[in-house]
């Protein structure tokens, strides 16, 4: 299990797992993650994180909230 990732690989794998993002939602450098319930809707899991670009780092206590509040199992996300 790496220790971080970047952004940019935190939702291309976020993305086979149905998280789509809402850039329009966060505030300035935020992004709001969302799981939905039923595709197509923005109503589901949800969870905001900083970003200031794709190539900004996540850490690995970011990324285990992350995962843990969209309700991903962690074995699944790095198998």
């Amino acid at each position: 299990m790496p220790k971080a990732l970047s952004y940019g690989e935190l939702i291309s794998r976020l993305k086979k797992f149905g998280v789509i993002e809402l850039p329009q939602r966060g505030k300035g450098s935020e992004r709001y993650l969302v799981k939905p319930i039923i595709p197509g809707t923005t109503k589901g899991q949800s969870y905001t994180i900083r970003c200031h670009g794709k190539s900004d780092t996540v850490k690995l206590g970011t990324l285990t909230a992350c995962l843990r509040r969209l309700q991903i199992d962690q074995k699944d996300f790095w198998g």
